[in-house]
């Protein structure tokens, strides 16, 4: 591969991600009012329900401990979750979506829908997905020290 194709597709990629990150925040934001990180991070707890805990927020989110753990305090204060505790460790908690936090992930993940379908149209996601989550496996597996 060419250096020069290599770091055209790098600066492509980057620069794609935050204008889209940018544009989907901006209408999220003005729609619901909630930000694109919350609603991230409300669709996590949601995906690993009932047994979410600050580990799976911050594994997928690619964060502390201690920023996940601040994060869920907002949103406790904000009233979208509850801790609750762990049944059989007694140093973790549980962490769950209240009723205004499951609506505030719907009405984000419809907002941001409608976004999404109009900022990427009729491109192949599926195949560009596909290629992301290759590429993360490269990523993760070099992080780890093992040659893929």
């Amino acid at each position: 591969m060419v250096v020069t194709d290599i770091m055209d597709f790098f600066d492509a990629l980057v620069r794609y991600e935050t204008d889209l990150w940018n544009a989907a925040a901006t209408d999220l934001t003005r729609e619901t009012g909630l930000g694109l990180g919350t609603l991230q991070a409300l669709r996590v707890i949601a995906r690993h329900s009932p047994a979410s805990r600050v580990n799976e927020l911050s594994r997928d989110l690619g964060i502390t401990i201690g920023a996940a753990s601040k994060f869920v305090d907002r949103l406790e204060r904000d009233g979208m979750a509850s801790r609750t505790p762990h049944p059989e460790d007694r140093r973790s908690s549980l962490i769950a979506l209240t009723p205004a936090g499951e609506q505030a992930r719907k009405d984000g993940e419809d907002s941001l829908a409608r976004t999404l379908s109009r900022l990427i149209g009729d491109a192949d996601v599926t195949a560009a997905t596909a290629v992301l989550r290759a590429l993360q496996m490269r990523l993760t597996v070099s992080d780890q020290g093992i040659t893929a």
